[in-house]
């Protein structure tokens, strides 16, 4: 169904013949052995050749929309396996929640399910099977079920049966189940099942088959159980699997039934079965070719073929099955005394495992003559199969395939001449048939493997009706919509009527009403039924939508579209006092409606309706269904309406799903539901069938029922009910059920009650100018009048452009919304005046002056053309910045209120006229002013602004700088003024030596000084006819900045090493003497005194920290954070170095490793050089607290006086191999350098080259066992060094060996070596070499572990000893295996060899593995003729004992393993090929029996 379905007309379709098509469909869930069940789909199609919207539910709330058409059908995949929405869980027996599906359309269509089962490992599918949904056709009561027969005991067939409630509280009853009989949950009949279900529940009743030696299987015993109900219910039924064969066939040694497959079908009930059948074969055998025919009346007679004696009579829930064999020329003619139910199982083949059975329809007259169509008859999802049709219409009929005469000759059916069939085979593709008359069309599609298949038409049922528009474009509603009568029917006469009487001359099979009212239609078939009359469908006029938004006005809250809700131009909601039900006035303000109300109660009850002063009532009705109370009201005049649901009510008078409610308003006009939240089901096809998911819905009649299992908690209802303009509402209450009375409460409320503000008769909410000011409520609403968008998202009926939470527009905050308001901004300037409109109003009380408002309360004099809305004339927006006049204090945008150039007061310069507050009336105008008004001076809408263009700015100074501020405007004159007390006072300046241009639009104050920091200053700015005058809009501030504070001028003092009067200088080492804040400040170096004060460039010096010079004076600029900057004199002094020049020390030291930081080859050691400074303290003319002695890595550093060495006590030397040190000596009063120089020499000696053996490659082994083996081992000597440069060490495990003092040393014992080389210098740098010696062992054989005697015979060597052993089994040379453990060794003797991978030796073992041959063939052919047991001989297992016996335990021979065996003979002669036994006693006292073959 829609979800939106503004309104509803409908298309007339006669499903008497095949209710297969269909607006609605159920499919209740089905269930499959374990495993069974593969991939499932959905199969939907459709005759209609537009598009078809719908919606498939699957019962556990999920939802997926779809459309189909003729040439598109549509296919859905559901999902894989056993456990899924369309499959109940496998081995579960009972009620089952949430599985199964409801598909509905808003045309009729066919709906199928096809599953795939049985996956083979080839990837192909071994059975198939599916089912044609009836539609609504499978609705009823009462059921008999049918199943195949499943003769055998075979656990992996299943009978099932699956019943769907479609109405809550439905009372379900399983009987004729023959007691005993076990469930698949393991419960066993004692009688009828009674359950209750609620609305999409269903009841799965599941059976298999047990090895129990009963005559009728225990699955089978399913056929013909009655099924009935108090409520409507939808039945599946039949097999998965299943099979109607007792054919078995040999699987091993087992005899196993040959084959199954699955059928089922949807069924029908009982009123819907008919007398009279026809069935055509398929491809199977008589035994797969059945029809089970199941009676539900006693003394049930069966007849065949036309034949006038009984085949069979039967008596209720008792059935026949009838086999292929009574099939004459591939048909069979049944008619029975009695209505029955009909099932057939066909076969794709003749092979048991590929069979199929569905529900056959009875012949009726009232067929149609169409299948439109059967999709993809040839597939299931990706699994193709061969289609079939057959096809049985009426002699002498013209037959057609998808539009194409059928040309092959009809073959006649046995027993009547009234029909015939067709069967088409090799079929793909979408099917249509066509006839010129009754037809009935199932398929089958069969691949070899699997069969599955249908019928697609048959099942009388009444009329069902869906809904129809005139044009795409338009509403289901007079006067868009027309009744049609579907072309698929077969009524060839109509008659329509209106409200139970005739409509004269329609007869046709289409009309088109005009007036709203209920419609029917009566239609009869030629020679077969007459007078059938389809459901009363009422037919309502489309929804009032006065301003032609989205929405119809039941519903939209913006009647006028101005942006304004309707309840905000009304006097609100109010509740209907139904205190007393039969009598009642509403009554507000100036609005008074008052009503009648009419309770109508056929049973009655105590208070069928009680009402409440808040508009809540409670109805109430008897027990018993039909049971119900109506109450109208009727009101004198037209009133807007919502019906919701109650706050507060007791626990009995919740809405409840025992009851179904209908709503009516006047017949010429609608009620529409809102329903959100899916809580109500909607009965919107007027077929009894309530519809979930309805969001929307309009007519003057509406049917729902709450959509739930539990009461609806009060305060909980978000669905509602509302109508526009109708006098009168109506509600009846109906019960559900039998045995309780029912109570429901609902609220009643009076919506937006009307009032009209300005008096012109039109209400606000429908009214275009609420205050008769000639502006439109819609641009009175907004700040920024903007046109409609014509969008509604939500469906509200208000525009998009607006908020709906925002409150009406009140501009000047008074309490009184622009559109009541005459002085929308408070300016003393009526809106009316300053609207531009030049709309009459002699009396000044700003309305317009007539009373010629039109139907939409706008002056006919301000529109185009009376009452279209649009205005003739622009609302002013002088300044077009988007804001009207009306709303804008300075309409003209100068600068200058309006209340002020209109020549009104403003005291305190607000722009309102008068002083704040101000006060005013109910209409907006202020009544505390003194004038105001009259008509206004014009200059309001005459712009002269003064614009300053460029503000005046704050201004950030050095002290004693020129500071400047100014502004551009297009004034004519300038004042400027300044505060010394932060903008508290302000004085205006004149000309002085401080400040110049105090009348100018540019001050200049000529020499700033630090008491002025923080004065403010502004200029007054005027325009010659600008009333108002201009301050600038900052007030600014001047910020003096202190200057650097240095002293001046300082020396520096630095040392000459080479007496030439020239020195490096790091000229930033006194900053700290220049500046005490130096840290903070930034310092540059300047060659000469103008330099530092203008930052030239060409006298900045550039190196400071090393700078070249002699005695000479330089001249440092300081900047601090500020910016501001001081200049000091830097006087530079060269002084000569006071340390002997011969003063030299060398240190000596073997280069040397710290982890992860340096290796002991690459140059750099540690070393300590701290005693040079004693020495040099020596030298020093004075106390040595005086003097800092520093050392540097290079000359550099030294006269920079950086990167001093911090400890030269750990000093790593940074150039490899060697490095000079230099000295600096500075006095610690005042920095003078005293002494610098390279006084120091360091000296890194190389340790010896080796290869010390870190990665353990030259680390030996020795054999334990070989004691005259030796290894040599070296001192790794790297590259071409001779062996004489360098003196050994040699040790073992740590000790010194004596004498071993050469290079190598030959060694045959394990242990850790080690080899110490030493250089020849006098540091004599040493470098360890160790090498590690390990022994290895030939192996030791402990045990070995055999397992034998079998198909997996395994050997496991367990050895010790230190050596890394392998192992092999008869190769000694060949492949050997690092596992001790063999697997799968063949019975026999062996040769076991386990060798040292050190090479250390091997050594081997014979072993013996007995094994047992399961044949031997005794033909003399030199192969296997004779039988013994292997792994025997000589030596091993000779005196094992073998007995040898016949099938039938007579002792054939004795024999010796170690002898040749048994030659197959008895007594000399040879034996019969046979399985032959034997007892075999070994030695180990073990002893085996089993079996071999003898082959000949």
């Amino acid at each position: 169904m829609k979800k939106i379905l503004p309104f509803f007309l409908f298309l007339l379709c006669i499903l008497d013949c095949f209710s297969q098509f269909s607006k609605t469909h159920y499919i209740p869930p089905l269930i499959s052995v374990d495993g069974l069940a593969n991939d499932q789909y959905l199969y939907i199609s459709t005759p209609s050749l537009t598009a078809v919207n719908f919606k498939i539910i699957a019962n556990n709330g999920n939802v997926v929309n779809g459309v189909v058409s003729s040439t598109n059908p549509y296919f859905y995949y559901i999902a894989t396996g056993s456990n899924t929405q369309l499959f109940a869980p496998p081995n579960n027996n009972g009620i089952v929640s949430g599985r199964g599906y409801v598909i509905e359309a808003e045309d009729l269509i066919y709906v199928s399910v096809r599953v795939n089962a049985g996956l083979a490992q080839n990837g192909q599918y071994s059975h198939a099977g599916g089912l044609v949904s009836k539609g609504n056709s499978a609705l009823g009561t009462t059921f008999r079920l049918g199943a195949m027969l499943n003769p055998l005991y075979d656990e992996t067939l299943l009978n099932f049966a699956s019943i769907m409630a479609t109405e809550n509280n439905t009372k379900i009853t399983i009987s004729n189940i023959q007691n005993g009989t076990q469930l698949l949950d393991g419960t066993v009949i004692s009688g009828p099942i009674s359950v209750t279900l609620n609305k999409n529940e269903s009841y799965v009743l599941a059976l298999k088959n047990y090895n129990d030696a009963q005559p009728v299987s225990n699955s089978s015993k399913m056929i013909g159980a009655l099924v009935q109900s108090d409520k409507s219910v939808v039945v599946n039924s039949g097999s998965f699997g299943g099979s109607n064969s007792t054919v078995m066939t040999n699987q091993g040694r087992a005899s196993v039934p040959a084959g199954r497959d699955v059928g089922f079908d949807q069924i029908v009930s009982l009123e819907k079965t008919g007398k009279e059948y026809i069935f055509i074969k398929g491809l199977g055998t008589d035994e797969l070719e059945r029809v089970l025919l199941v009676a539900h009346y006693n003394n049930t007679d069966v007849f065949l073929n036309g034949s006038s004696s009984s085949y069979k009579t039967l008596n209720s829930g008792e059935y026949v099955v009838i086999d292929g064999s009574q099939f004459d020329n591939g048909s069979l003619y049944v008619k029975t005394s009695a209505n029955v139910f009909a099932y057939q199982s066909i076969g794709g083949t003749i092979q048991p495992a590929n069979q199929n059975m569905f529900f056959v329809p009875p012949i009726n007259c009232a067929t149609p003559n169409t299948v439109d169509n059967i999709p993809q008859i040839q597939s299931i999802g990706s699994n193709t199969f061969n289609g079939f049709l057959n096809i049985v219409t009426e002699s002498g009929a013209t037959v057609s395939l998808n539009n194409s005469p059928i040309t092959e000759s009809p073959i006649a059916i046995q027993g009547t001449a009234d029909f015939v069939r067709y069967n088409i085979p090799n079929l793909s593709g979408n099917i249509a048939v066509k006839s010129t008359k009754q037809i009935y069309v199932s398929y089958f599609g069969t691949n070899g493997a699997a069969t599955y298949g249908g019928y697609y038409s048959g099942f009388d049922l009444k009329p069902e009706i869906v809904s129809g528009k005139i044009t795409l474009d338009n509403s289901s509603c007079i006067p868009n919509v027309s009744l049609k009568i579907n072309t698929l029917s077969s009524y060839d006469t109509f008659q329509w009527y209106k409200d139970d009487v005739l409509i004269v001359g329609e007869t046709k099979n289409s009309y088109t009403p005009t007036q709203p009212g209920f419609y029917q239609v009566r239609g009869s078939i030629s020679g077969c039924v007459t007078n059938i009359f389809s459901d009363k469908i009422p037919v309502s006029e489309c929804p009032i939508n006065q301003d032609n938004d989205l929405v119809n006005d039941n519903i939209d809250i913006d009647y006028d579209n101005d942006g304004i809700t309707n309840c905000t131009e009304s006097y609100g909601d109010l509740p209907i006092n139904i205190s007393n039900p039969l009598l009642g006035l509403v009554k507000v303000g100036a609005y008074s409606n008052s009503f009648t109300g009419e309770i109508t109660n056929p049973l009655p009850v105590v208070a069928p309706v009680s009402g409440s002063a808040d508009g809540s009532f409670i109805t109430h009705i008897a027990s018993g269904k039909g049971a119900s109370t109506s109450y109208s009201l009727k009101f004198t005049n037209p009133i807007n309406l919502r019906l919701e649901y109650s706050s507060t009510a007791n626990t009995d008078e919740l809405l409840n799903p025992d009851a179904e409610y209908i709503i009516n308003s006047d017949i010429n006009k609608t009620f529409t539901v809102l329903n959100p939240d899916n809580q109500l089901l909607i009965d919107t096809n007027y077929d009894g069938i309530y519809e979930s998911g309805v969001k929307e819905f309009s007519s003057f009649e509406i049917r729902f029922r709450l959509n739930g299992n539990v009461p609806l908690p009060a305060g909980t209802g978000t669905f509602k009910f509302q109508s526009y303009q109708t006098q009168s509402f109506k509600i009846t209450h109906k019960n559900l059920v039998d045995t309780a009375a029912n109570k429901s409460a609902f609220k009643l409320v009076a919506t937006c009650v009307p009032k009209d503000t300005d008096g012109d008769g039109i209400p606000d909410q429908l009214d275009l100018d609420s205050d008769n000011d000639g502006i439109p409520d819609l641009i009175e609403s907004q700040i920024q009048p903007k046109p409609l968008s014509n969008t509604d998202a939500n469906l509200d009926g208000l525009d998009d452009i607006f908020v709906l939470s925002a409150s009406p527009l009140d501009t000047d905050q008074d309490g009184i919304p622009n559109y009541l308001d005459l002085d929308s901004d408070n300016d003393g300037i009526y809106d009316l005046v300053e609207s531009g409109s030049n709309a009459p109003d002699a009396n000044r009380d700003g309305v317009i002056d007539t009373m010629d408002f039109g139907t939409n309360g706008l002056s006919n004099s301000l529109e185009t053309s009376p009452d279209n809305g649009i205005l003739k004339y622009t609302v002013l927006d002088s300044d077009n910045d988007g804001i009207k006049n009306y709303t804008e204090l300075d309409s003209d945008d100068d600068g200058c209120n309006d209340v002020i150039e209109a020549g009104f007061t403003d005291p305190d310069f607000d722009g309102q006229l008068g002083k704040a507050p101000v006060i005013v009336d109910s209409f907006g105008i202020v009544t505390s002013r003194t004038d105001g008004y009259t008509a206004p001076n014009g200059n309001y809408i005459i712009a002269t602004p003064i614009i300053i263009t460029k503000q005046p700015e704050n201004q950030t100074i050095c002290e004693l700088e020129k500071a400047i501020f100014s502004v551009e405007s297009n004034a004519d004159s300038f004042q400027w003024q300044f505060s010394t007390d932060g903008g508290t006072i302000w004085n205006a300046l004149t000309e002085n030596t401080v400040y110049t241009g105090t009348k100018t639009n540019a001050l200049t104050i000529q020499k700033t000084s630090n008491t002025m920091n923080g004065y403010q200053y502004r200029v007054l700015l005027n325009r010659i006819n600008n009333a108002c005058g201009l301050t600038s809009a900052n007030s600014v501030t001047l910020k003096i900045l202190a200057l650097p504070v240095l002293n001046s001028p300082v020396t520096i003092v630095q040392c000459d090493d080479d007496t030439d009067g020239i020195s490096n200088f790091n000229i930033t080492e006194k900053n700290s003497f220049v500046s005490a804040n130096a840290s903070n400040e930034t310092f540059s170096y300047y060659t000469t005194l103008a330099g530092a004060n203008t930052k030239d460039v060409t006298a900045l010096i550039s190196n400071p920290l090393a700078f070249t010079s002699n005695n000479k004076s330089i001249w440092t600029r300081v900047e601090n954070s500020n910016g501001c900057f001081s200049v000091a004199q830097l006087n530079l002094v060269v002084s000569t170095t006071q340390i002997d020049p011969a003063f030299k020390r060398l240190f000596t030291v073997c280069d040397d490793s710290v982890e992860n930081i340096s290796a002991d080859t690459d140059g750099i050691a540690t070393f300590d050089f701290s005693s040079v400074t004693k020495e040099i303290e020596a030298m020093l003319p004075s106390a040595s607290i005086n003097y800092s002695i520093k050392y540097y890595a290079n000359e550099i550093d030294a006269f920079a006086e950086t990167n001093a060495i911090p400890n030269p006590s750990n000093y790593r030397n940074s150039t490899p191999n060697q490095q000079n040190i230099w000295i600096r000596v500075d006095s610690n009063l005042d920095n003078a350098c005293f002494g610098i120089g390279p006084f120091i020499t360091l000296k890194v000696n190389a340790k010896p080259n080796i290869d010390i053996n870190i990665d353990k490659s030259d680390d030996g082994l020795v054999c334990s066992n070989l004691p005259t083996f030796y290894i040599k081992l070296d001192a790794g000597i790297i590259g071409n060094i001779p062996a004489s440069t360098y003196t050994y060490v040699w040790s073992k495990n740590g000790s010194i060996i004596p004498g071993e003092t050469n290079e190598t040393l030959d060694v045959n014992e394990e242990g850790k070596y080690t080899v110490e080389v030493f250089t020849k210098d006098e540091t004599s740098c040493s470098r360890t070499r160790t090498i590690t010696v390990t022994a290895s062992d030939i192996a030791h054989l402990d045990s070995v572990s055999i397992s034998d005697l079998s198909d997996f015979n395994t050997v496991e060597v367990n050895v010790s000893g230190t050596g890394n052993y392998e192992y092999s089994i008869d190769d000694p040379n060949g492949s050997f295996q690092d596992s001790n453990y063999f697997e799968n060794v063949r019975a026999g003797i062996h040769e076991l060899y386990i060798n040292d991978k050190n090479k250390c030796g091997k050594i081997s073992k014979t072993i013996a593995v007995l094994g047992i041959p399961k044949f031997f063939t005794p033909n003399n052919d030199g192969h296997n003729d004779y039988w013994n047991i292997q792994g025997a001989d000589d030596v091993f297992n000779t005196g094992a004992k073998i007995l040898i016996f016949d099938r039938y335990g007579k002792l054939i021979k004795q024999i010796l393993a170690s002898g040749n065996g048994w030659d197959g003979t008895y007594t000399g002669s040879p034996m019969p090929a046979d399985d032959y036994w034997y007892t075999i006693k070994l030695e180990d006292g073990r002893e085996v029996k089993g079996h071999f073959s003898l082959k000949r």
